[in-house]
Protein backbone atom coordinates (compact mmCIF):
# COMPACT_ATOMS: atom_id res chain seq x y z
CA UNK A 1 0.00 0.00 0.00
CA UNK A 2 1.52 3.90 -0.99
CA UNK A 3 -0.27 7.00 -0.26
CA UNK A 4 1.00 9.34 -2.92
CA UNK A 5 1.57 13.43 -2.18
CA UNK A 6 1.71 15.76 -4.84
CA UNK A 7 5.25 17.42 -5.31
CA UNK A 8 3.96 21.22 -4.27
CA UNK A 9 6.64 22.50 -6.68
CA UNK A 10 4.30 21.92 -9.64
CA UNK A 11 1.42 24.27 -10.81
CA UNK A 12 -1.21 22.53 -12.41
CA UNK A 13 -4.67 22.99 -13.76
CA UNK A 14 -8.11 21.22 -14.93
CA UNK A 15 -8.51 22.03 -18.57
CA UNK A 16 -12.29 22.26 -18.53
CA UNK A 17 -13.46 22.03 -21.85
CA UNK A 18 -10.80 19.42 -22.95
CA UNK A 19 -12.46 17.02 -19.24
CA UNK A 20 -16.02 17.72 -20.31
CA UNK A 21 -14.98 16.56 -24.10
CA UNK A 22 -12.81 13.56 -22.53
CA UNK A 23 -16.33 12.19 -20.58
CA UNK A 24 -18.57 12.70 -23.16
CA UNK A 25 -16.26 10.69 -25.63
CA UNK A 26 -15.92 7.78 -22.89
CA UNK A 27 -19.68 7.95 -21.98
CA UNK A 28 -19.91 7.32 -25.88
CA UNK A 29 -17.48 4.53 -25.74
CA UNK A 30 -15.28 6.35 -28.23
CA UNK A 31 -11.54 5.47 -28.05
CA UNK A 32 -9.89 8.75 -28.33
CA UNK A 33 -10.43 10.14 -24.93
CA UNK A 34 -7.57 8.51 -23.94
CA UNK A 35 -5.84 10.72 -26.29
CA UNK A 36 -6.64 13.87 -25.03
CA UNK A 37 -5.01 16.27 -22.23
CA UNK A 38 -7.25 17.49 -20.11
CA UNK A 39 -4.72 18.49 -16.71
CA UNK A 40 -1.99 20.62 -17.64
CA UNK A 41 1.14 20.42 -15.79
CA UNK A 42 3.55 22.88 -14.94
CA UNK A 43 7.16 21.69 -13.72
CA UNK A 44 10.17 23.44 -13.77
CA UNK A 45 9.32 25.54 -16.95
CA UNK A 46 8.23 22.29 -18.35
CA UNK A 47 4.33 21.09 -19.45
CA UNK A 48 3.24 17.88 -19.34
CA UNK A 49 -0.40 16.82 -20.25
CA UNK A 50 -2.50 14.05 -18.41
CA UNK A 51 -5.32 12.37 -20.13
CA UNK A 52 -8.84 11.56 -18.41
CA UNK A 53 -7.88 8.68 -16.97
CA UNK A 54 -4.70 10.44 -15.50
CA UNK A 55 -6.78 13.33 -14.39
CA UNK A 56 -8.82 11.47 -12.21
CA UNK A 57 -6.14 9.45 -10.60
CA UNK A 58 -4.12 13.26 -10.49
CA UNK A 59 -7.30 14.80 -8.77
CA UNK A 60 -7.70 12.51 -5.82
CA UNK A 61 -3.81 12.51 -4.91
CA UNK A 62 -4.95 14.30 -1.80
CA UNK A 63 -2.04 12.88 1.09
CA UNK A 64 -4.40 11.38 2.92
CA UNK A 65 -6.16 8.86 -0.12
CA UNK A 66 -3.79 5.33 -0.55
CA UNK A 67 -3.31 3.29 -4.00
CA UNK A 68 -6.59 0.97 -2.72
CA UNK A 69 -8.75 4.75 -1.81
CA UNK A 70 -7.95 5.70 -5.05
CA UNK A 71 -8.39 2.83 -7.38
CA UNK A 72 -11.26 2.10 -5.26
CA UNK A 73 -13.17 5.40 -6.80
CA UNK A 74 -11.43 4.40 -10.13
CA UNK A 75 -12.94 1.17 -10.68
CA UNK A 76 -16.25 2.92 -9.32
CA UNK A 77 -15.92 6.26 -12.05
CA UNK A 78 -14.81 4.26 -15.20
CA UNK A 79 -16.74 0.23 -13.94
CA UNK A 80 -13.35 -1.49 -14.38
CA UNK A 81 -12.77 -4.69 -11.97
CA UNK A 82 -11.38 -3.27 -8.68
CA UNK A 83 -7.94 -5.96 -9.35
CA UNK A 84 -7.05 -4.71 -12.64
CA UNK A 85 -7.85 -1.11 -11.27
CA UNK A 86 -5.21 -1.17 -8.93
CA UNK A 87 -2.79 -2.48 -10.33
CA UNK A 88 -2.96 0.08 -13.40
CA UNK A 89 -3.58 2.96 -10.10
CA UNK A 90 -0.38 1.47 -8.84
CA UNK A 91 1.53 1.77 -11.91
CA UNK A 92 0.51 4.87 -12.75
CA UNK A 93 1.99 6.38 -9.38
CA UNK A 94 4.77 4.74 -9.84
CA UNK A 95 5.31 6.10 -12.94
CA UNK A 96 4.93 9.66 -11.78
CA UNK A 97 6.77 9.05 -8.73
CA UNK A 98 9.67 8.24 -10.90
CA UNK A 99 9.81 11.73 -12.62
CA UNK A 100 9.42 13.45 -9.04
CA UNK A 101 5.75 14.42 -9.61
CA UNK A 102 4.85 12.74 -6.57
CA UNK A 103 5.98 11.20 -3.57
CA UNK A 104 5.05 7.78 -2.08
CA UNK A 105 5.47 6.40 1.61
Amino acid sequence: MMRPERNPAIVWRLEKKNYDAAWDAARNDEDDFEDQGVLTLMIKGGIHQLNLVGAEIWTRIDGVKDDAAIAAEMAELFGWEPAETIEAVQAFLEGIASRGWVTLS
